[in-house]
């Protein structure tokens, strides 16, 4: 099977690394989006 991961592993290294560093700013990325989201939940769900 061709999965991800295998792709990664026969890349060259500059390629893997750019791969890391991208997954590292789109998980850094969801996780301000999910804090951006409490935020949000937190202020509808008090009153005004």
């Amino acid at each position: 099977m061709n999965t991800a991961s295998n792709a990664v592993a026969r890349t060259t290294p500059a390629a893997t690394t750019l791969f890391g560093k991208l997954r590292a700013l789109a998980l850094h990325a969801l996780n301000l989006h999910l804090q951006n989201c409490a935020v949000m939940a937190e202020a509808y769900r008090r009153p005004l």
